[in-house]
């Protein structure tokens, strides 16, 4: 039979619509893997780079926070982008920046271990806001955002501390715990009021692991122990909680999820790998009842140790894993969050790499898709202490995206800044804007809601000069 010409003319034509959506799929798919990577940073400092935890900053970028040195142990701070650029670091001479938290104006605070408890909060530009310190305190291990915009603090050394601060900075009052020895890991609001803080306490000559509730002013209103084991992570969802820890037997550390009642009753608890090796470093991470664990496992044939990321279901099933390895190298993972701005779940996990032999190690970061698609290979960055160190235009972020993404670029100098955004022929289609900005990091959305599914380009023009072009796709 032979087709008419109006039937061959829509046959070649729906041909070529899925020929041209097929390359405009391979297109985003391009740009849309960029975003998952995993990266190592070198400090100008030189000496071993750890990252320790991370928050969200302003719009798609983060914070991360750990040490830095040789001789001397250097606080620092690191501020990224979605794609793993350095925007600016800090260093702090003397101490450790063991956790972080995000504040409402795009800035953080930061605490850890220096001479006396302390907290210190940077602005999004990494200025000090404040600098505090409480003499009576110790080292802490974990800060989280209050629901009346301050924070609290847990730690400790051979006493359970707590802190709440305002927000400046203010100590509000501060609790030992210190019938026993012990020391706490992790803290945050609980559901219905009141903290929840996890650690381990020493009962009867050994470590326990150890949960306790306590009230809006730090007054405990009940306590659990659990034999033989350590918590340094758990996560809330519904009426349950899960604890993430682990315990020692025959000299190899295990990694052991328990899931008990609101208030810490126990339900069930499972081991997650029982073959000869050593898991270290617990943490964990939930989003819409699925749960991240992070854990760092020993490889037996070498001894090295690989970062594990598992994705489980509330009933510790495991959904998909990834191992994090580099060679003979040793990955150390030692904390998760939810990568900001993202609408897909990505998740960034923060730790070291460590190269065999006598080399330094190195701050690592890895940010991967909510299946746990393993990363491209690892990329080799040097982080800077200038900030910026170049006027530039940042990618997009989502990207694919429908209809709204975000856009940011960095000034050296402030100046006039014209933002264009073109369609493939190269038609003008919107002057996003044009106006005065100061030196610093800026960013702001563009909608597409009139647009129809294609590739379209973005240009940075400061003072007149065009300084960079960049493409993004739009999927509907």
């Amino acid at each position: 039979m032979t087709l008419n010409p109006k039937s061959r003319t829509r046959s070649e034509t729906m041909r070529c619509k899925a020929i041209l959506s097929f390359l405009l799929l391979l297109i985003c798919q391009n740009l849309f893997s960029q975003f998952y990577w995993q990266k190592t940073y070198n400090s100008y400092i030189g000496g071993d780079d750890e990252a320790y935890d991370g928050c969200a900053a302003d719009g798609s970028n983060f914070y991360v926070v750990g040490y830095t040195g040789i001789f001397d142990y250097y606080m620092y701070v690191a501020k990224f982008n979605q794609l793993g650029d350095t925007l600016w670091t800090r260093t702090f001479l003397g101490g450790v920046a063991n956790a972080v938290a995000p504040s409402d104006d795009g800035g953080c605070v930061l605490t850890g271990r220096r001479n006396n408890c302390f907290s210190m909060k940077l602005d999004l530009n990494g200025n000090i806001v404040w600098d505090k310190t409480y003499p009576n305190g110790t080292e802490t291990g974990d800060i989280t955002k209050t629901g009346d915009s301050g924070y609290v603090m847990c730690g400790g050394l051979f006493s359970g501390y707590i802190c709440k601060i305002d927000t400046l900075g203010n100590l509000e009052w501060e609790k030992y715990y210190n019938d026993l020895p012990q020391s706490f890991t992790k803290m945050e609001p609980a559901i219905g009021g009141g903290y929840l803080v996890c650690g381990r306490k020493f009962i009867s000559n050994n470590w326990h692991a150890y949960l306790m509730k306590i009230d809006a002013l730090g007054n405990m209103i009940w306590e659990k122990t659990y034999d033989g084991r350590y918590i340094l992570s758990f996560e809330q969802y519904e009426n349950r909680l899960i604890l993430a820890g682990g315990f020692n037997i025959s000299g190899y550390g295990r990694t052991i999820l328990t899931k008990t009642n609101s208030e810490g009753l126990m339900i069930r608890e499972d081991t997650i790998q029982i073959n000869s090796q050593t898991d270290l470093y617990q943490s964990t991470l939930m989003i819409n009842n699925i749960l991240y664990v992070s854990f760092t496992s020993q490889i037996p044939s070498n001894y090295g140790y690989v970062g594990k990321i598992l994705k489980m279901d509330t009933n510790f099933n495991v959904i998909k894993d990834v191992t994090l390895n580099h060679d003979s190298s040793s990955i150390f993972s030692y904390s998760l969050i939810e990568a900001p701005g993202s609408n897909i779940n990505d998740i960034i996990c923060f730790g070291s790499f460590e190269p065999i032999g006598f080399e330094d190690v190195d701050l690592y970061v890895a940010r991967l898709d909510s299946s746990l698609t393993q990363p491209p290979p690892i990329s080799v960055n040097l982080i800077s202490s200038l900030v910026p160190q170049k006027s530039e235009l940042s990618q997009n972020y989502p990207n694919p995206f429908n209809p709204n993404t975000t856009i940011t670029f960095s000034l050296v100098k402030s100046g006039v800044v014209k933002i264009k955004i073109f369609d493939i022929t190269g038609k003008v289609i919107e002057v996003k804007t044009s106006k005065f900005y100061n030196a610093g990091n800026h960013k702001f959305d563009f909608i597409a809601n009139n647009l129809s599914s294609g590739i379209y380009f973005y240009q940075l023009t400061i003072d007149g000069i065009i300084v960079d072009t960049k493409k993004m796709c739009l999927l509907k």
